[in-house]
């Protein structure tokens, strides 16, 4: 018989600790990080998404 009694504490143990950088604030690395990750897509998206070419004649 397996024994899994410290399984779920183990797993919310872990849960928990990899939440800790989320819960920092705005001062937090992680804040940081997304929103240099997020401009930087926005950026691509801008570059990938065709335009409307004026037509002077």
């Amino acid at each position: 018989m397996a024994n899994y009694a410290g399984a779920g504490t183990t797993a919310g143990g872990a849960s928990g600790a990899g939440l800790l950088p989320i819960t920092g604030g705005p001062g937090s690395i992680w804040f940081w990080i997304v929103a240099f990750v997020l401009v930087s897509a926005g950026c691509a998206a801008l570059r990938l998404i065709p335009r409307k070419v004026r037509d002077d004649s």
